[in-house]
Formats: C-alpha cells, sequence, structure tokens
C-alpha cells in the first residue's frame, strides 16, 4: 500500500464498498438497463412463481429482504430483491438519486420479466415503487408501499434548505480512514445471536460500515436530498394509481407515523390500509416477524385484488391490523403465525 492511501476490502471497486456488502441467501442476478440508462440493476432472487420485485429503505440493499423473501415463497411468490441505483451492488448514474431516477431501471427489470411483477417498497423503496407504478402501471400487477416515504404537504419553505446539500461534499467526511473498525462494529452487531434471523436488521447494521465508502456516502446523500426536495405534487397524482395497492403502517414507527394512513385514504379510496401496531419503521426488535408477515399477508391480498376484473374489485379499501407474532417461537409456531396471518387476510376479504 503507498502512502496516504487507504486499503479497503479486496472486492471493493471505485464504486464504493457498499457494492462487496450485500448480502443474503438468494441467487444473484443482474438485468441490463443500458437501453434506460447506463449500467446494470443488481438483484437476489429467491422461491419460485409469480414475481415480485422488492425495493429496500434508504442506504441498504437486497439482502434486507432475506426474510420477507421467505415468507413470500411461503405463498408461492418469488421475490427479486433489487439493489436500488447507488446501493449494494448497482452502480449510480452520475446524476441526482431522484424517485424518478432510481425507478427507471427497477422498470427495465420489470419489463424484462415473463409476466408483470408485484412490487413492494419500503421506505424509499415504496416511494420508488410508486413512482413506477404511476408511471407504467401496464408494468404491474400491483404494489405493496411499506412505511412509505410521502413528501410533506405542509413546512415546504425548510425542507428547500435541502438544495444547498451537495452529495459531494462526501469526500470531506474521511470515514474511509476508521473503516476497519466500523467493519468491526457492524459485524459485531450484525452477528448478534438475537438479529440471526432479522436481515432487515443485519442489514441496518451493515450501513455502520458501508458509509465509511465515499461513493456511498455521496450516493446516501443524494436520496436523502431529493426526497427532502420531491414536489407534494405526488398527493395530486395518487388518484390516478391504476393497480391494486395495499400500504402497510407501522404502528411504532416515528419517521413515518401510521396515522398517514388516513392521508392516503383521502385521495385514494380504494386503497387497503394494513398497520402492524407492534412494528417500528423497519427496525423492530423482537416483533420483526410481525412486520415479516404481514407484508407477505397484504401481498397477498394485493395479488388476489389483481386477479379481479377492474369493475369488480371494491371502490372503498378495507382497514387492516395485523396480528403480533412476536411470541411465536419455532417451527410449530411459525406454522400456528401462518395460520393467524391467513385468518386475518379471510376476515378482511
Amino acid at each position: 500500500m503507498s502512502p496516504g492511501t487507504v486499503a479497503f476490502r479486496p472486492d471493493c471497486s471505485a464504486l464504493g464498498c457498499s457494492r462487496a456488502a450485500t448480502r443474503g441467501t438468494g441467487r444473484a442476478g443482474l438485468v441490463d438497463v443500458s437501453q434506460k440508462c447506463t449500467g446494470t440493476l443488481h438483484y437476489q432472487e429467491w422461491g419460485a412463481g409469480d414475481p415480485v420485485i422488492a425495493l429496500h429503505p434508504l442506504a441498504l440493499e437486497s439482502g434486507a429482504f432475506a426474510g420477507v423473501a421467505e415468507a413470500l415463497a411461503a405463498r408461492g411468490l418469488r421475490t427479486l430483491a433489487a439493489d436500488l441505483p447507488g446501493f449494494g451492488k448497482t452502480p449510480a448514474p452520475d446524476e441526482p438519486l431522484t424517485p424518478g431516477r432510481l425507478a427507471e431501471p427497477v422498470v427495465e427489470l420489470a419489463r424484462s420479466l415473463e409476466r408483470p411483477p408485484l412490487l413492494i417498497g419500503m421506505s424509499l423503496g415504496g416511494r420508488v415503487a410508486l413512482e413506477a407504478a404511476l408511471t407504467h402501471p401496464d408494468l404491474f400487477r400491483g404494489i405493496v408501499p411499506v412505511a412509505t416515504y410521502l413528501p410533506w404537504q405542509g413546512w415546504r419553505p425548510p425542507l428547500q434548505i435541502a438544495q444547498l446539500l451537495n452529495p459531494r461534499w462526501s469526500a470531506y467526511l474521511p470515514l474511509e480512514h476508521a473503516w476497519p473498525v466500523l467493519k468491526y462494529l457492524a459485524e459485531a452487531i450484525e452477528n448478534r445471536p438475537d438479529l440471526e434471523h432479522d436481515w432487515l436488521a443485519r442489514a441496518s447494521a451493515r450501513v455502520v460500515y458501508t458509509l465509511s465508502c465515499p461513493a456511498s456516502r455521496e450516493a446516501f446523500l443524494s436520496a436523502a436530498r431529493e426526497m427532502a426536495l420531491d414536489p407534494a405534487t405526488l398527493w395530486e397524482r395518487l388518484p390516478d394509481l391504476a393497480v391494486p395497492a395495499t400500504f402497510l403502517w407501522a404502528g411504532r414507527d416515528a419517521l413515518v407515523p401510521a396515522s398517514h394512513q388516513d392521508a392516503v385514504s383521502d385521495v385514494l379510496a380504494s386503497a387497503n390500509q394494513l398497520e402492524v401496531a407492534c412494528a417500528g419503521h423497519f427496525v423492530s426488535g423482537s416483533h420483526y416477524r410481525c412486520m415479516r408477515h404481514a407484508i407477505a399477508m397484504a401481498a397477498e391480498r394485493t395479488v388476489l385484488l389483481a386477479e379481479m376484473e377492474a369493475g369488480d374489485r371494491p371502490q372503498t379499501g378495507s382497514r387492516i391490523l395485523s396480528p403480533c407474532l412476536a411470541d411465536e417461537r419455532g417451527a410449530e409456531q411459525d406454522a400456528a403465525a401462518e395460520e393467524l396471518a391467513e385468518s386475518a387476510q379471510e376476515r378482511a376479504l
């Protein structure tokens, strides 16, 4: 190593070490999106059956959906969890990471599949999923936004301060010099026994390390900046959503309160609203299983609606409270949890 340089992991490139940190238990894949933008979209795939595209929260990557993918596979769905541009193993374009820009390769992935997929997006991923479904409804069967970010309708002037933020300033925060320590901390958190099956929490722990890469920090700041500047006109577009939708909210979410479901219902009455009262934004502690089953239940319900003729679908969506499954343990308990979820699904229908 020459003086003045910092050695990253051997498989880390100029794209950023977050590319090397994508983890999970799925089959890896790439889709060429060069017709719409430069580069490729990396994704991990689990299960067999009808396709589901899953989009991760800000700063995370596709490995976060390993647990959710298992629950979806049990319902006969095949999950393709994508690394959004700038995160995981997907390179970032040399332009602002707006929801529309992030959605472009997702649209290309959907176009490459054998049939229209269901879209699941969490937080930032939910906003990107909405953009894809609003602009290309013919390519998707339905959408499940989970604790999705939606632009503020009030307090817009303070948000404009974000215009002053230049993502390239991330280069002046030399966290790369501390990467061995950050890697140790991230792995210590991720390897905690209580997080063994909580893939969302494990992916969140990896952020401690991946943000030591300048390219990853720049992508994070760019996407965060564009979320703050996201025009409130999205609320005027929501009534035009032409695919079945089930919005999922977390009762303990301090970032995107479950009360947002009222505002969504006001402009999109046909959307279903499902709440997991015991869960947090995307890290839920011992309630991670509750969120996992709620996402699978929302996906299953949305697929059923998609199979109906448009004129036969309910004009007013249902409000559903998903059961808490935190006390379930082991294989027998997981089976009981599935029965609880299915029973709640049947009652909702």
